[in-house]
């Protein structure tokens, strides 16, 4: 999350990317897919392979709802999968998968559940996130130990300490005994206070992230609107934007590099309210990143590989029919 002020205790305006309003269900959202995607020996249960067949088969069937075959998944919500086609029926069978790595599959897209099969929260991770699963979810990796660390020293009063193990954790009864999620939880979608100021939100969250849901930011930003009394008084001074084939807060097949800051100025000095960004998928820059690289607004043309126009939320983006599919001006917006 980043913010632009003019005063450490005056906030004009906030950008906010892919926040964790809520650290004790990002632990065990976190715990739940790592767990999901291990074998009874704490091994990797899906190889890269696996993943890629999946999202292949993923973006067979939901790719082109926007118009246009780009490789990006609209909006996850508008798609249904059915991957048990995916299942290896005979013995030899290629580019199948068994029924315990599907039934894994099918864990993260729903999101912790007890042991009854009742939700402890709404969703999990979207259709078409599965690249970033390896990455964050593997054993041992980036969540295991953010969910380790929160539910050892923040999660729980007195502190668990050093010796819990994640192994430890029960789903049917831990996730009632949280103790400490008032002191981190930002959920509150009564935020008259900041408008009442000429404060300005910026929400965005990529489609495909799979560090923190892209339903939790959906979630708060349509109890927002009921709290703040409807759509138009909402997006007066807060909006959401979904970013198609994004990472977490960048990154991925989509077109992630977007010049927030530009807006929330723009928004805040000059009243132009953010109607339409403009977002670049920067070539190569997954490699790239992870050796450091980073990219800094105005993008040269050259680093550019297409180009997506963002609306706010429940605005998508539609390809006309015509035109440069890689030029975002051969998109329009389409209501749900």
């Amino acid at each position: 999350m980043i913010a632009a002020q003019r005063f450490p205790w005056d906030f004009d305006g906030i950008v906010a990317g892919a926040p964790p309003m809520d650290l004790a269900q990002l632990a065990t959202s976190a715990l739940w897919s790592v767990r999901s995607l291990q074998d009874k020996n704490g091994h990797a249960l899906l190889s890269a392979d696996d993943i890629q067949l999946v999202h292949g088969a993923v973006l067979a069937k939901c790719d082109a709802l926007d118009g246009i075959k780009d490789g990006v998944i609209d909006d996850p919500r508008l798609c249904k999968v059915d991957l048990t086609a995916l299942e290896c029926r005979s013995p030899g069978q290629l580019s199948c998968l068994f029924k315990d790595k599907l039934e894994a599959i099918d864990k993260v897209y729903a999101g912790p559940t007890t042991s009854t099969g009742e939700k402890i929260y709404s969703s999990g991770l979207a259709i078409g996130s599965e690249k970033e699963w390896m990455e964050l979810h593997s054993p041992g990796g980036y969540a295991q130990q953010f969910a380790e660390q929160t539910f050892r020293y923040m999660a729980f009063s007195p502190d668990w300490g050093p010796s819990w193990n994640e192994k430890s954790f029960d789903f049917d009864r831990d996730p009632r005994r949280f103790s400490t999620d008032s002191l981190y939880s930002a959920t509150n979608p009564d935020i008259r206070k900041f408008k009442a100021v000429g404060g300005k939100l910026i929400l965005y969250h990529g489609w495909n992230d799979a560090g923190s849901s892209p339903f939790n930011s959906i979630d708060y930003y349509e109890t927002a609107e009921k709290t703040m009394g409807g759509r138009g008084s909402t997006q007066d001074f807060f909006r959401l934007f979904m970013i198609p084939g994004m990472g977490h807060c960048r990154g991925g097949d989509g077109a992630f590099a977007i010049d927030y800051l530009s807006h929330l100025e723009a928004w805040v000095e000059q009243g132009q309210a953010p109607d339409k960004m403009i977002g670049a998928h920067i070539k190569n820059y997954d490699q790239n990143f992870k050796l450091g690289g980073w990219f800094q607004f105005p993008l040269h043309p050259n680093e550019v590989d297409f180009t997506r126009p963002v609306y706010p939320y429940p605005l998508r983006a539609r390809y006309k029919g015509s035109g440069d599919s890689k030029d975002s001006s051969s998109f329009e917006p389409k209501r749900p």
